[in-house]
């Protein structure tokens, strides 16, 4: 692999670290095949992804912290529905701010202001499953089964993200049927209803 390689290798990494799909995954499962032939110093490969995934990472939490956050938190078209989202991204992250580091695209976790020092270990951890899975399955298994398997797990965690996503939709709906109950129970008496309890 020539240093043209490992540049790309770097770029698609640190791009698949910010949350933007990409070849990161294909790059990684070649990489991993190719180690496994001899053709590539295994260390060099792993230092190097794991550098391009935590700088991707990085910029992407950078990039939702001030591009993301004030996209959504601006006047404007819809402007009470993006901030109510903001606030119930707050909250929630707020109270899952590993979890969401580790499942969700690091943009969001910027977007959603989880603390930067409990994102870095959560990338650490995202960069490590995700890395670990594509290389060292490829490394061992081959560049076909890696694929599979890869393709499989990117499957289980998009489906962790929709339960999250229903999760916190349906907490939302009970919330405001909750209130809307309270408000309707705790409603000021009227002047009939004074003259009634008088009389």
């Amino acid at each position: 692999m020539s240093l043209s390689e490992y540049i790309l290798l770097f770029v698609f990494v640190a791009i698949m670290g910010a949350g933007v799909p990409g070849p990161g995954d294909a790059s990684l499962i070649a990489a991993g095949t190719l180690a496994g032939e001899g053709r590539l110093d295994t260390v060099i490969v792993l230092a190097t992804a794991a550098a391009a995934w935590m700088l991707g990472s990085v910029a992407g939490y950078e990039i939702g912290a001030r591009g993301g956050r004030q996209l959504l938190d601006h006047p404007g078209r819809l402007e009470k529905s993006r901030r109510k989202l903001l606030a119930k991204g707050d909250r929630a992250f707020g109270r899952h701010t590993f979890v969401a580091s580790v499942t969700m695209p690091a943009f969001v976790s910027g977007i959603f202001r989880v603390r930067l020092p409990v994102f870095v270990l959560g990338a650490l951890a995202a960069g490590a499953g995700w890395i670990g899975m594509y290389f060292g399955l490829s490394y061992f298994l081959g560049a076909e089964i890696a694929e599979r398997i890869g393709n499989t797990g990117s499957r289980v965690v998009l489906g962790v993200v929709v339960v999250v996503a229903i999760g916190l939709g349906v907490k939302a709906g009970l919330s405001a049927w909750r209130s809307r109950r309270g408000d309707g129970r705790s409603s000021p008496a009227t002047s009939d209803d004074l003259t009634n309890v008088s009389g």
